[in-house]
């Protein structure tokens, strides 16, 4: 009667373990389908608008995480993963692999305003490389800035207005 419980009991501990260790194979595997990634090298991205009012806020994308938006002097916002995804996608696209121009045209200004301005570092194993994008007024199509009045592609604006829709 023993050797009956014994096999019974050893029957159903081998059952538990087969099942957690499938279980832990489907959670691994789900973790990778849904790891999101930068290419070229970049664990992160921060985009940063400043603005001579409204201080400065920004909006960190870091691989396998959720988005953080930081505003001054409030705590930090988590990003669904939706709105993550499709910023990192983006940004991806933009900055790191350049699939989409981002300066279509540039012209001479006059002094126009350059506020607010936006900002965009590419971090790679802690070194980070910052580009700067004058904002300016903007008129139809075109920016209007201090410097220069720029006509950003379709695909930039478009990033553009994601990160103002989240941050304001």
């Amino acid at each position: 009667m023993k050797i009956k419980y014994l096999f019974l009991f050893s029957t159903v501990i081998g059952l538990l373990f087969a099942a957690c260790n499938v279980s832990n194979q489907a959670s691994r595997r789900a973790t990778n389908e849904e790891t999101t990634k930068f290419g070229d090298g970049v664990d992160s991205i921060k985009v940063e608008v400043s603005t001579k009012v409204g201080g400065t806020r920004s909006i960190i994308l870091k691989e396998n995480a959720d988005a953080v938006a930081r505003f001054e002097n409030k705590p930090d916002s988590t990003l669904s993963s939706s709105a993550t995804e499709e910023l990192i996608g983006l940004a991806d696209s933009l900055f790191v692999k350049k699939n989409h121009a981002i300066i279509l045209s540039l012209e001479n200004a006059e002094g126009r305003t350059g506020y607010p301005i936006f900002t965009v570092s590419l971090y790679k194993d802690g070194q980070g490389e910052t580009v700067r994008y004058d904002m300016g007024t903007q008129e139809g199509d075109i920016t209007h800035c201090t410097t220069c009045d720029i006509h950003y592609s379709p695909e930039f604006r478009h990033f553009l207005s994601k990160v103002f829709e989240i941050l304001n």
